[in-house]
């Protein structure tokens, strides 16, 4: 229970939780009418996004 706690914690894990709640909506209701360029997009703005939270995070999860 503390791991994940600890995980919680981390900014990027927090997003990849959204990204997947995310996913499941989009999947299963199609939640957002998005064309296929339009997905591209965000898939675009999703890597940089994972990227920058990966430059901004100093530390593991386990010592948080």
């Amino acid at each position: 229970m503390d791991r994940i706690k600890q995980a919680l914690k981390s900014k990027t894990v927090q997003f990849s939780i959204g990204l997947a709640v995310l996913s499941i909506l989009q999947g299963y209701i199609g939640f957002l009418p998005v064309h296929p360029a339009g997905q591209a997009i965000v898939g675009c703005i999703i890597a940089s996004c994972i990227a920058v939270l990966r430059f901004v995070t100093t530390m593991p999860v386990s010592q948080k």
